[in-house]
């Protein structure tokens, strides 16, 4: 069982980003979590493996401080920059679930430290009623008055996450404590990235409308009972990045890392060592040309 480290990095700017980190041999992991999580939520995936894992608190949620801007770019270009600074510069895979999974679409473009990306129900592929409603000026300011008493409320938040997150799973009672522990420094953090979401879809230069300028493998899993991510953005995925091999997997809602972890290990694992043996590099973007 190995424990993690805590890395506090100076981006460029001077905000945060913290990183924390496994000791591990091989190309590393790089985790990017989800809306509502943060890092720690990966502890499981990483004590299990043997590489070196490296994963984010998003700006805006744990401990790093807020983005720039709501927008999938601004929050990639942190990644970016943290790698950087932590030395990270060649061969890692990066992992992304959800909103988590857009941002590593993103840094996969800009950063030559990439050579595989692991997608788990990744958001920016299409568009977001949901998040697109939450986002009206009115609604969001609402939203994050209430967000802190839905999260302190077990019963709120269980019926929530059965429903909506992991088909009929229970949350763990780890993620419950980090929910209510955050529960009312979280609402900047949410309304940003809700904002991100809600954009991510729509531009014309989004990821759902565009080849990804990246060439390196691609795996992407999806549940068939996913309420959050729509499966039909599975088409734009693979438009998008038509190198991907993509899997659903029957029964499961949105969240695997809950649902399914021994499965997802082995296929994480599987796409890290294709990215090393490929040793591939992402290609430049165009000139002009931006992430969502």
């Amino acid at each position: 069982m190995r424990a993690w480290d805590l890395h506090d990095v100076a981006l460029p700017d001077g905000r945060r980003l913290r990183v924390r980190c496994w000791p591990g041999r091989g190309n590393p992991l790089v985790l990017l979590h989800g809306l509502l999580d943060d890092a720690e939520g990966w502890d499981a995936l990483a004590r299990d493996t043997h590489r070196c894992c490296y994963a984010v608190d998003l700006p805006g949620f744990g401990a790093s401080d807020l983005p720039t801007r709501p927008r999938i770019d601004a929050y990639a270009q942190d990644v970016v920059d943290g790698l950087e600074a932590l030395g990270v510069r060649e061969g890692c895979t990066v992992v992304g679930h959800s909103f988590g999974g857009a941002i590593a679409t993103a840094v996969a473009e800009r950063s030559a430290a990439v050579s595989a990306l692991c997608l788990l129900a990744p958001v920016g592929f299409g568009s977001f009623p949901w998040a697109e409603t939450m986002a009206l000026p009115g609604v969001i300011d609402l939203a994050q008055l209430a967000l802190p008493f839905w999260l302190i409320s077990p019963l709120t938040v269980t019926a929530a996450y059965t429903t909506f997150i992991a088909h009929g799973t229970l949350p763990s009672a780890d993620l419950m404590a980090r929910l209510r522990k955050r529960a009312f420094r979280c609402g900047p953090g949410v309304r940003a990235a809700t904002i991100a979401i809600a954009a991510s879809g729509r531009p014309p230069t989004g990821f759902a409308h565009r080849r990804v300028a990246f060439d390196g493998p691609v795996g992407a899993v999806w549940g068939a009972r996913d309420a959050l991510v729509p499966l039909h953005h599975v088409d734009a995925l693979q438009r998008a990045l038509p190198q991907a091999h993509v899997e659903v997997w029957e029964g499961m809602g949105h969240h695997p890392q809950r649902e399914r972890p021994d499965e997802l290990a082995w296929f994480i694992e599987l796409h890290a060592s294709r990215g090393a043996r490929t040793g591939r590099r992402p290609r430049r973007r165009a000139a002009g040309q931006r992430a969502a």
